[in-house]
């Protein structure tokens, strides 16, 4: 069966790519009969792999029931379930839920609430917002404004400069020590608020660990605390953007918990509906959720389908399979065996400079050698077409960082994959690099 010629604007010149017609766990099959493994979820979307009984259950039975209601009509019994389930798991004391359909759509909710809060506050001056480099918050305008990447590039002249501040760790070649970096990348935070003026800041913007701008970059340990502790000080609102670390990639329902620390607003998208249909949301704590609540009109921000119902009985699922198959337990220990994986294949190759990452998200940064950690030009390509040759699917991650340009490839597993599985792509990997 040959594959359909393909007419839609998602498709890249010059570029032909296989079919799937179907997903199991971590495994993809096209349409000419090949099996593959899916190693990163897709873009880290498949938090408990292809075609999840349970939630492939749950969107049929809620579309028998009820598929829509517009926000400011109704309100509808899914979305005041994943309300209250998000409540229990959240990191932020007492938080309230906002549902929209994609992770650059409830960046922008963020960057509303922003702008609401400091009016409802009675600072209206407080707009400015703050980012690092590298990251990636989304496609939209706001999202994008917010992002430290080369997707930036073709529209700059429509974007505002707010990835002003470093990401820890960006730069291996620096060869820092988890102190220094950490004592570093602080500091350039703090006078990137003191340059903008705290009296006209109104939030920063990180990822708790990186997703697709830098390959799963992990802060030292005392940093979000260091963030928290300046957030809290210049009167900036504490915000993480967990796309990718949200609902137990890391082993934590949320990122930022591995630190213990308690932001003023997460958003979340990706991994909570694993793929069935496009969902993602905001939580804001709880103090922060309640001068909202003194506006006559509340929060009046959204989209078509804010907290539709199908969206809202898939995350409110996924919760529980979560939960009932102790996938967070799962993906600490699998994500263990990953990284000891990844390690010992560093140890056999000259050209991985670092591995990082933490739970079932890992990277590997690709360098010419050990001793001078330079980038190796053109090795994140070779090494995924490398794994494409083996059915192994990773994720590209080419990076610019500053005058570098930095290659790098990431893993995201689903929470739900097997010991035995992750044996295989890691035998598989191993093949691709050195193939590569």
């Amino acid at each position: 069966m040959s594959d359909p010629i393909d007419f839609s604007l998602t498709a890249t010149p010059g570029r032909v790519l296989p079919t799937a017609v179907r997903g199991e766990g971590c495994r993809i099959w096209t349409s000419d009969g090949q099996e593959w493994i899916d190693a990163c979820g897709g873009a880290m979307v498949m938090s408990v792999g292809h075609c999840h009984p349970r939630l492939v259950e749950a969107l049929k039975r809620q579309a028998e029931q009820l598929t829509f209601t517009y926000r400011f009509s109704f309100s509808n019994e899914p979305m005041l379930e994943l309300a209250e389930l998000l409540r229990e798991i959240s990191p932020m004391p007492d938080s309230w839920a906002f549902f929209n359909s994609s992770g650059s759509e409830s960046v922008e909710s963020a960057i509303n609430l922003v702008f609401l809060y400091w009016q409802e506050r009675g600072r209206p001056e407080k707009t400015g917002l703050i980012s690092r480099v590298p990251s990636y918050h989304g496609s939209t305008v706001g999202a994008l404004g917010l992002s430290g990447t080369a997707r930036r590039d073709d529209y700059e002249a429509l974007l505002d400069p707010n990835a002003i501040a470093p990401t820890p760790g960006a730069d291996i070649g620096a060869r820092r020590t988890p102190v220094e970096e950490c004592a570093y990348a602080l500091a350039e935070l703090e006078a990137a608020i003191v340059a903008r003026g705290p009296e006209t800041v109104g939030a920063v913007f990180i990822e708790p660990i990186t997703g697709a701008s830098g390959a799963a970059l992990t802060p030292p340990d005392g940093y979000l605390q260091g963030v928290r502790e300046l957030c809290t000080r210049y009167e900036v609102l504490m915000i993480c953007d967990e796309t990718i670390t949200g609902f137990g990639r890391t082993g934590t329902w949320f990122g930022v918990e591995q630190w213990h620390v308690e932001p003023d607003v997460i958003t979340f998208a990706k991994g909570v509906t694993s793929g069935i249909v496009p969902f993602s949301g905001m939580l804001a704590a709880g103090h922060v959720a309640e001068v909202l609540m003194r506006r006559p009109d509340g929060f009046p921000v959204g989209h078509t389908f804010s907290g539709y119902p199908l969206g809202c009985a898939v995350g409110a699922e996924m919760i529980r399979v979560i939960r009932d198959e102790q996938l967070l337990d799962n993906a600490a220990a699998r994500g263990a065996q990953l990284r000891a994986g990844l390690e010992h294949i560093a140890a056999g190759s000259p050209h991985v400079g670092q591995v990082r990452g933490m739970g079932l998200l890992q990277g590997i940064e690709l360098v010419e050698d050990r001793e001078s950690l330079t980038p190796r030009a053109g090795a994140t390509a070779r090494v995924v077409a490398a794994a494409r040759e083996q059915h192994l699917m990773i994720y590209s991650c080419v990076t610019r960082v500053g005058s570098r340009v930095v290659e790098a490839v990431m893993l995201a597993p689903p929470l739900n994959i097997s010991e035995a599985d992750v044996d295989i792509v890691l035998a598989r990997l191993e093949g691709a690099i050195g193939a590569a």
